[in-house]
């Protein structure tokens, strides 16, 4: 639906906004450096095949765990935040690849529920952050090795 749009899937299926940001920025392995530098424009607008198949998540059994869970804790936090009456419903429809927090506020009319976006974004990230931190420490080690 609609709230999975602008709430659960932040950057692509699989919630991976946070994931390509924090790729172009921290990650320490040049192949997920790049990755992540060719995948944060298309992650913005929710679009995130450049890092499906360039990390791989397919294939990839350690990327392939938090690729489902992290949807799931952000769908935690939008029902808990629809629940306790801190945002509005959802009463547009706003096309998918609206960037994060816009889609939120269009959709729902409610400044409150850029927040709340943002914060679905962070804690999707939180679910990916021990994953991809192992998988950077390990092509690190294979860089190192091959160099």
């Amino acid at each position: 639906g609609e709230f999975s749009n602008m709430f659960v899937i932040a950057g692509g299926s699989g919630a991976t906004l946070g994931l390509c940001i924090w790729l172009a920025t921290r990650a320490r392995s040049e192949q997920l450096s790049a990755i992540g530098k060719a995948s944060i424009v298309p992650g913005i607008f929710n679009i995130n095949e450049p890092l499906i198949f360039g990390l791989p998540i397919i294939y990839n059994p350690a990327l392939a765990i938090p690729f489902m869970l992290a949807p799931i804790a952000s769908m935690t936090v939008y029902y808990f935040s629809m629940k306790l009456n801190l945002i509005n419903a959802v009463v547009a429809q706003v096309p998918w690849p609206t960037p994060v927090g816009i889609g939120a506020f269009l959709g729902t009319a409610d400044w409150r529920a850029i927040v709340v976006s943002i914060v679905c974004a962070v804690v999707a990230f939180l679910v990916y952050y021990p994953f991809i931190r192992a998988y950077d420490k390990q092509l690190l080690e294979e860089e190192a090795a091959n160099a």
